[in-house]
């Protein structure tokens, strides 16, 4: 089967007919219906977006023949430095002391630009998930400046950020589980040690009783120079 970029063709031609007939759609309408009409998910639908653009790039044929002689570009948004990234934290969690929703701060931020709230919300969003150490920073100095801050932190950290509190707790309640199985280890081995020494006290004496003061040597020998009433029952 043909592919473009790794992506079935008939997908990347039946997005691109898509798309001229729906040409006054925002694009993220454009991949929830097209998505819910071929039963793909979204962000699936926006990888064969992509691919269907760097193909109209690259191949004019296919380009004049399923979007009209149009490419598609696509615009790469400026990458966040630190300084800005910075600011944008604080600006948001400094109008949270008014009860604002994160969501209607970042809307008002961006002034009803849909692309640009997205662009200031997974930045936020990725930076309470990976940086939670910047996070609480910026809000320490609010704090300072004499402001309270009306966001939890703990609830919204990754679940593979834990406090050193957190840490300290689960690494005591792990010591204490190795030294309770080292100690049941150690008992069961005491105890198999007492069970072999026992059994190696019963076969000397089975040996003796078998032998008598002769060394061990072929059983047959034992059996065949004795008479029955030597037999054990």
């Amino acid at each position: 089967m043909d592919k473009i970029y790794g992506y079935k063709q008939k997908d990347i031609v039946g997005l691109a007919k898509f798309l001229m007939e729906k040409q006054n759609c925002s694009l993220s309408n454009i991949f929830e219906e097209y998505g819910a009409l071929n039963g793909k998910a979204k962000g699936t639908v926006r990888n064969l977006y992509y691919a269907l653009a760097k193909k109209s790039i690259e191949d004019k044929d296919f380009c004049q023949k399923h979007l009209g002689g149009n490419p598609i570009k696509i615009s790469k948004g400026k990458e966040f430095d630190e300084k800005e990234e910075r600011n944008l934290i604080k600006t948001i969690l400094a109008s949270k002391t008014n009860g604002n929703s994160v969501r209607s701060i970042i809307m008002q931020m961006a002034g009803g630009d849909a692309k640009l709230a997205l662009r200031y919300q997974n930045k936020f969003r990725n930076a309470v998930k990976y940086k939670p150490q910047l996070i609480a920073q910026i809000i320490s100095e609010i704090q300072g400046e004499g402001k309270s801050v009306s966001f939890n932190l703990e609830k919204k950290t990754s679940p593979c950020v834990i406090s050193e509190h957190q840490f300290d707790k689960l690494k005591f309640e792990i010591d204490g589980l190795v030294q309770r199985i080292s100690l049941k280890i150690q008992k069961e081995n005491e105890y198999l040690r007492q069970r072999i020494g026992v059994l190696e006290n019963e076969n000397l004496k089975l040996i003796a009783l078998l032998y008598g003061s002769e060394s061990a040597g072929d059983a047959r020998k034992f059996f065949k120079s004795n008479t029955k009433k030597q037999f054990i029952n």
